[in-house]
């Protein structure tokens, strides 16, 4: 009898333990799409070449460029394309017809007519859907990428560009090189202080709300407080086969 009460509590002790070592490596082990990222290989998909957003009336769009093609959407799916960006824009020169540096998208009147900054190594070009406005202009170094953005009716547009681990704000094109750390933006963390795949800044309620992107996620501040860190495969699943290789 002894021997007998002694052993069924602890097979009953070992059960429970291997429930708990079973469970905590359940917790361990990421999503598919985490462990891509982790690992390097981001799931799989390709990283942006350029991306970014434009708060057009308070609602939020997202346009994205890959080797020659672009998307537009926002976060419940895809608007347009995607699309050569050849055949959306057939007046850019070629230089900007594939493998973008940058891009970023603001406005212009209260029709909310997209203007578009495209970067390619050194260079800079301005356009609408209709023709180009600027460009392509000899820039003063290459940067990794850029935003623009409305501050407000009548005052002209800003640009915020990062190149390595610094970014620099302007005005006018061409801008000038990067000269402030990344790591100076409250709330950004370390990943995202450097080697950047693009950025996008907007005004919303009156403060800047940065977007940075770096491999297969993206990091959202404002005002010193992280807004988002998100997993890209799993925020945009309906861009998975634009991502493709």
């Amino acid at each position: 009898m002894g021997t007998k009460f002694l052993s069924t509590p602890n097979r009953s002790w070992r059960w429970r333990l291997l429930a708990t070592v079973v469970a905590a490596a359940a917790v361990a082990v990421p999503s598919p799409a985490i462990a891509g990222n982790n690992s390097g290989v981001n799931a799989g998909l390709r990283d942006f070449d350029a991306v970014t957003t434009v708060n057009e009336n308070n609602v939020w769009k997202h346009m994205a460029l890959i080797q020659d093609r672009y998307v537009i959407y926002n976060d419940r799916g895809i608007i347009e394309g995607p699309r050569r960006i050849q055949d959306k824009w057939p007046f850019l020169p070629a230089l900007f017809h594939q493998d973008l540096d940058g891009a970023s998208v603001d406005f212009l009147g209260p029709g909310f007519r997209w203007i578009y900054t495209f970067t390619k190594g050194p260079f800079v070009i301005t356009f609408q859907d209709s023709g180009i406005v600027a460009g392509p202009i000899l820039q003063v170094q290459d940067y990794d990428g850029i935003s623009s953005y409305n501050p407000g009716q009548g005052i002209p547009v800003s640009y915020f560009a990062v190149r390595g681990s610094q970014f620099v704000t302007f005005t006018n094109l061409a801008g000038p090189a990067v000269n402030t750390p990344l790591s100076s933006i409250p709330g950004v963390t370390e990943q995202f202080t450097h080697d950047l795949d693009d950025v996008s800044v907007e005004l919303e309620r009156g403060s800047l709300k940065y977007s940075f992107y770096r491999d297969n996620q993206r990091l959202i501040v404002q005002n010193g407080r992280v807004l988002e860190l998100a997993d890209l495969a799993q925020k945009w699943p309906f861009l998975v086969n634009f991502r493709q290789p």
